[in-house]
């Protein structure tokens, strides 16, 4: 129950965070459209995101995490002592990589954009986006080494708000800073550090509110710091193989036609919302959640939370890629078709994203083995898996790539890129739950889940077909005013989501009803407890 109320809050905040960065990038897409401007933003956007998804977020939280909640087993002091050095550290590391990064920014963006070359001024627009935006991984670093700590003290919501503060950056900022004779590129840009520096004031105001207090001194020694150095390597790889596949990809479709950078980024960002509202907010509760108990040698206990976490996830995640795949051209057509946007833009990035959502569930699925692993300290089998995966992406990307401009398909070559993806993700989520299995990181029940998955099947196919009848029954016009098309959609969106959670709660996998009643009892008890107490 703990994990479950967590990951909803977390899941709440994520919920808002993803609602204003829809209305952010449909700012971005009316502002920008999907041409050279767009694609120069969105890859000098990726380079701190993407930097700070693997670095700040993924592979640091999952070496530091594990550590300081060992020391805080023992005594909040030791544990703060840790994190002082940890902190100390942190400042200088980054603030060097942020200074070196803005001067190798155009080796960087050879790197991530080599297409580009032969295009001067795109590539000269997206070092100087680069250059502003930059200085965030920095900010956000500082910003997400204080949400592991408030994580560890079991404070959740504080960290999970935090992105909400960038994506009402870059609203403002493409609403203002072009009055001042901005270009809206450049003003999504500079939106993007003053995003980072009120993230950081958030933090640090909510670490001390807990009574978080760190002591900085200049490079200091810990007993524990070669063990987290050692880790954050294969972390890095473990559990960042996703934003890893979206350089690959990056770097592949800069080869292509203006606009693939940018129809692959905004079909990332759309298919990543349940990802990010049902994986990484279950894993960012899972692994302290699970540091703990296994730290404790309660290996039952850690089995049973990884296995509830794990079937609810790969429901959920079921119903979102059916959904997602369904809906994706309507979908992108009602969201982004206006202002800079064209038509045919918007389907070119529906097409992409429903390459990317039939992945889903394998991406999914490694967001919660890989904590699983950690937490276990075990680094190296995600490692191995992530390496495998990334391999059969780039593999497959140069494949099918090929393949379109082989057949005069040149237009639709990101899709190949994008189905790429999706299949690594079930490659990196194969070999991850057979190692889990092999090593006896947990006692698995593959029986039950296997006959779970199969459950979810018959319920993913049956909620496809109900959305086929609906739009054999009433076909999608594109043709229709702004708000029959909006109509159209929400009514597919609800009837799916309907069927979906229908048949996952009367196939017993999710049971909606028993945790409302548990949450209502919960709060009973506290209402009845809080009656019941005594008065001066």
């Amino acid at each position: 129950m703990a994990i479950l109320k967590n990951s909803l809050i977390v899941s709440a905040w994520t919920s808002v965070s993803r609602g204003l960065g829809f209305a952010r990038d449909l700012l971005i897409a009316n502002k920008l459209g999907a041409g050279a401007a767009s694609d120069a933003f969105f890859v000098a956007l990726m380079l701190p995101n993407l930097l700070r998804r693997l670095f700040a977020e993924g592979a640091f939280n999952v070496a530091f995490i594990p550590i300081v909640a060992r020391h805080k087993a023992h005594s909040s002091a030791e544990a703060l002592h840790f994190a002082s050095v940890v902190l100390s550290w942190l400042i200088v590391l980054v603030s060097s990589v942020v200074g070196l990064g803005m001067v190798l920014m155009p080796q960087l963006m050879l790197l991530l954009a080599g297409g580009w070359a032969d295009q001067p001024e795109k590539f000269a627009l997206a070092i100087e986006l680069g250059r502003i935006t930059f200085p965030y991984l920095g900010l956000i670093t500082i910003a997400s080494f204080l949400g592991a700590m408030c994580n560890t003290w079991g404070k959740f919501a504080a960290y999970a708000m935090v992105p909400s503060l960038l994506n009402l950056s870059i609203i403002a900022g493409l609403f203002l800073l072009p009055w001042a004779g901005q270009h809206p590129a450049e003003a999504a840009a500079w939106a993007v550090p003053i995003g980072g520096i009120l993230q950081v004031a958030y933090m640090v105001w909510s670490a001390r509110q807990l009574g978080l207090r760190f002591t900085l001194s200049w490079l200091p020694k810990h007993t524990d710091l070669p063990k987290l150095l050692l880790r954050l390597g294969p972390a890095l790889l473990g559990v960042g193989v996703l934003q890893l596949a979206v350089i690959v990809d990056t770097v592949v479709a800069s080869y292509l036609p203006d606009g693939a950078v940018s129809y692959l980024q905004n079909a990332n960002r759309f298919y990543q919302a349940p990802l990010a509202l049902i994986g990484i907010a279950v894993a960012t509760v899972l692994l302290p959640h699970l540091a703990v108990l296994l730290g404790k040698g309660d290996r039952a206990d850690a089995t049973r939370s990884f296995t509830n976490a794990l079937s609810a996830c790969l429901a959920i995640a079921c119903g979102s890629m059916v959904l997602f795949f369904m809906l994706a051209e309507p979908l992108m057509d009602v969201l982004l078709r206006h202002g800079a946007m064209t038509a045919t833009a918007a389907q070119m990035i529906a097409f992409a994203m429903m390459g990317y959502v039939v992945g889903l569930p394998g991406y999914i699925l490694t967001k919660i083995t890989a904590p699983a692993f950690f937490a276990a300290e075990d680094p190296l089998s995600p490692v191995k898996a992530s390496a495998v995966a990334l391999g059969v992406n780039l593999a497959l990307n140069i494949l099918f790539v090929v393949i379109a401009f082989r057949v005069g398909l040149e237009g639709y070559a990101h899709i190949g890129i994008a189905i790429a993806t999706a299949f690594s993700g079930y490659i990196n989520a194969g070999l991850q739950w057979y190692w889990l299995q092999r090593k006896g990181v947990l006692s698995l029940n593959t029986p039950a889940l296997l006959r779970e998955l199969r459950t979810m099947l018959v319920i993913t196919v049956a909620t496809g077909a109900v959305l086929l009848l609906w739009q054999a029954a009433l076909p999608y016009s594109r043709e229709a005013l702004w708000l029959e098309r909006a109509v159209w959609l929400a009514v597919a969106g609800a009837l799916g989501s309907a069927i979906f959670l229908l048949g996952l709660e009367y196939s017993g996998l999710l049971k909606l009803r028993s945790f409302l009643q548990a949450l209502r009892n919960r709060k009973r008890v506290k209402l009845a407890g809080a009656e019941n107490a005594p008065t001066d």
